[in-house]
Order: C-alpha cells, then structure tokens, then sequence
C-alpha cells in the first residue's frame, strides 16, 4: 500500500510488527508498504493488527496501526483421504469431488518440491507445461489435448494407488478443477509419507507371449503394488550380473501388471532374458525372477503388396454417418491399406509441404537423385511416433491438395515397401460418405482419429542429407527395425 510522509527528518526509516505471525516482513520504503500475508487454511475471514513505526536521524519517532482483513479460502472443491497404510513405494488415496460431473487434474509431487509453487496459478502453469507444447504442435486447444490425452478424470476415485514412489519420503498428493483449459477450482492437497525400504511379499511372474525377433512381447503379473526393476538381457548374463544391474541407476521401473513389447527387435536364434526385482529405492524387496528364451525368425515376405485408397469427405456429413461427433467442422481424409505386410504406417502430408521438403532436399544433394521412395520413407521414418499404425485411419484435415503416404514391412522386418495417393479435399472431390462403409463395415469405433501436424522441412532435410551422405554403407531397413514406434505395433 502507499503512504506518504509529512514533515520528515533525514535518513527516514519504517518498520512494523503484527500481533499475528501470519503476516511478517513489514517494510516501508519510496512510498510503499509491504508485507507478506501467508494464505488463510480457515475457511472464515481473520483480522490481524500491523503496527508501523517512523524513525529518522533526529531521534523523532511516530507510530500507526493498521488492520489487515483477509478473506477466507474457497472454498475447496475435492475431498482427498488417504484410506490405509502406505508403502514403501506407493501411497493409497480417495478423492471425493462436490461436483461429480466436474472434470479435474490430479497428480503427486515430493512435499518439498511444492513450496516452490507461490500459486495455485503457478502450480497449475508448471503441470500444463508439457500439455501446452503438444498443443502448440498440433494447432489444438490446450482442454482439447487434456480430453484427447485421458488426463483429466470425473466423479469419485476409490481404492487407487500412487506407484513408483521413493521409500521414506514425504509426497502432496493433490487435485484441481479444469475447465476450458483453465484452472477452476482452489488446488486441493493433502500429505502422506512412504515407508522405509523392506521386503515385500510380491510375487512376480513373466510370461513371454511372442518370441519373433521383430516383435517379442511379455507380460508381467504381480500381487501387490511394489515396485519392481525390469529388464532385458543377453542370455550369457548371469542372475548376479542381472541383478547388480536391476538395482544400478538408469533401469526401468514399474509397478502393477504389464503386457509389453520389447524396445529393440532381436537376434534370431540368440538366447535373451526377461528379469524383475522388486525394488525401493536401491534396495531389492523381492527374489530376482529370470525367464529365459530363445527369439525366433518371423516371417521374411519377399514380394510385399501395398494397395492404398485414400479418400475425402465432408466431416459433418461423415460425423453424421459414422455417430462420431470428432468429425464436425472439418475436412476429413481416410485412408484404407491392403497389404501381406505385417505392420503399417500412415501419414499425410500436403502437396506443398511436400514440395518445399523436396526443393529443400535437391538443394542440400544437388549431385544425388531424390527418389519418391527415398522421400516418402524419410518422411515417414521421420514422424512415425504421429503415424497411424493401423490400415484404416482417419485424418482432421483442411481443405486443400493431400498426398496420403504409407509403408508396409514384414514380420520379419526384412523388407518394407512404401506408396503415396493423391487426395483432394473439397467441397467438389468429396466422395459420397456412404462410400466409407465398403471399408469399416458396420462400426468405426476402432478406426484411428489423428490430426496431422506440420511437416517440419528443416527436421525431414537434415534427416534426408543424413541417409544420402550414407548411402553407400547405410541400409534403411536398420533405421526401420529402429523406428520407435514399431516398438509397440504388435500390441
């Protein structure tokens, strides 16, 4: 607050003092008076008394009391409870909303690490941090990817766990309201604490449902919520070796059941093992658990086929047809994939996207020939985390000229082919939406919904000048088996 100074000596000093500790660091200086007023916890309006005090060089001295009113807090708009004992890597929780229809954000931090946040403005800024860059990427509303991403949750949570916590720490577990992307709601918190690292009675147990070396899937079953290491190994590491390493840094940890693909294709006919051990912290809770196999040749296809169709249509006509109100407003693009390929990818880009990338490309190798197969593969490697990896897909576009690439590769990952159709979308090349029914039969529910992003020319060039400059010694059916999002196709 402001104030002013009649008939002041020299060197002028304010100071304060408060009758309650809720308010401190009272300073006056250059005509303003500050202090710090803690946040009321009580839901009813307090008061507070502020005595500020006047001294200067020649000894003069006057005082003045001020009354602070504080509102109190909204009232809060979550119940969290913690229903039972925690463990050592996990705290249980309930969370009982006023409004059962009201959507909210939820997650834990270390207790620590909140007294960082001044606000529930800024805590709610810190959590929207990564959401709000996915948004940015995708020309979406930040609620549009919270909704798309499952990460706000409705109505009353019961019998849920926090996993994968570190032993003997406090946590605040913590919830807010959301609405149209903004903060609704005063942050509910509550704080619980893990307990000490000891042994745990977890039984695990691994189960490896696919041995193709393209494609080696698992699964993980337990009996509690322990957290556990897991790994992949080669099959000469022995059990102390393997475990040495589940308890070093830089493991992967998890908790709960799990049905998995493996990160990497392997070697065919070379042993491998899958471990687990229960872990808090460093310390190991269960017995090392080992299953050991051999990983097997999938299926070499030397002629693969790829027949494309790739159709446009009105989005509100299609979202009409289909019952799927995602559809409205825009644009759509569907593509269909015929092929005796095993896993697929798709992604469209657009006629001008795609000529920049090539100008750019033929400028950076302007002594190599840049075919369409090279161009469409690079691109499609590129983006094939945003690909779809289902033959039917459908695509949020804007009106205009598309190209709807696609590569399909064998299950032994050995060989991989890729096409391009050209599509227009517009009013006068839409196809009939009844046309979509030759394809999806009677339900679209499973078909994939995507919004393509820009096509990042600078990202795909460099990438592009990378592959020719290493043509002579690089093989793309490497960067293929590679690709981070094979990693889960065959789930």
């Amino acid at each position: 607050m402001g104030y002013t100074l009649k008939n002041a000596g020299t060197n002028p000093k304010l100071t304060g003092t408060c009758s309650e500790d809720w308010v401190t660091d009272i300073q006056g200086a250059d005509g303003t008076l500050k202090m710090t007023v803690a946040a009321n916890p009580e839901t009813t309006e307090r008061t507070a008394t502020v005595t500020v005090t006047y001294s200067d060089d020649e000894e003069n001295t006057a005082s003045a009391e001020l009354t602070v009113t504080q509102a109190a807090k909204a009232e809060e708009q979550f119940t969290i409870t913690i229903p039972g004992e925690c463990g050592s890597t996990w705290i249980p929780f309930e969370i009982q909303p006023k409004d059962q229809s009201a959507q909210y954000f939820l997650n834990i931090r270390p207790a620590d690490e909140m007294e960082g946040f001044v606000s529930d403005e800024a805590l709610f800024n810190s959590d929207m941090n990564d959401y709000q860059t996915l948004a940015n990427q995708y020309g979406m509303s930040l609620n549009d990817v919270l909704v798309a991403l499952g990460a706000l949750v409705s109505g009353p949570l019961e019998d849920y766990v926090f996993p994968k916590l570190l032993p003997s720490t406090e946590y605040c577990i913590y919830c807010y309201g959301v609405e149209g992307g903004k903060l609704a709601s005063p942050v509910t918190k509550v704080e619980a604490s893990t307990t000490a690292a000891v042994p745990v009675d977890n039984q695990i147990t691994i189960d490896v449902t696919s041995k193709l070396a393209s494609a080696v899937a698992f699964t993980v079953n337990v009996t509690t919520f322990d957290a556990y290491a897991l790994g992949v190994f080669n099959g000469s590491t022995s059990d102390a070796e393997i475990e040495s390493t589940l308890l070093g840094d830089d493991v992967s940890i998890f908790a709960g059941p799990q049905q998995l693909p493996l990160d990497t294709p392997l070697e065919a006919g070379k042993e491998y093992a899958i471990a687990a051990i229960g872990r808090a912290g460093n310390t190991a809770t269960t017995q090392l658990v080992v299953e050991r196999f051999t990983a097997e040749q999938g299926q070499v296809v030397e002629n693969l086929t790829l027949d494309m169709t790739a159709l446009s249509f009105d989005g509100d006509e299609l979202a009409a047809h289909l019952g799927m109100d995602d559809l409205k407003g825009r644009p759509i693009l569907f593509n269909n994939i015929e092929t005796n390929g095993t896993y697929t990818l798709t992604y469209p880009v657009t006629v001008e996207e795609l000529a920049d990338l090539r100008k750019q490309v033929e400028e950076q190798n302007p002594d190599k020939e840049i075919t369409d197969e090279t161009l469409y593969t690079v691109i499609l490697n590129s983006f094939s985390s945003y690909c779809s990896t289902e033959k039917q897909s459908l695509w949020l576009a804007s009106e205009g000229s598309w190209v709807m690439l696609s590569m399909t590769i064998d299950e032994a990952m050995q060989n991989y082919k890729v096409g391009a159709v050209n599509v227009e979308a517009n009013e006068n090349a839409y196809s009939p939406v009844e046309e979509i029914d030759k394809y999806l039969g009677t339900s679209a529910s499973k078909v994939l919904l995507k919004k393509p992003g820009h096509l990042d020319i600078k990202k795909v060039a460099a990438m592009m000048k990378k592959y020719m400059d290493k043509k002579s010694t690089y093989s793309f059916k490497t960067s293929i088996k590679d690709m981070s999002k094979i990693r889960s196709m065959k789930k």
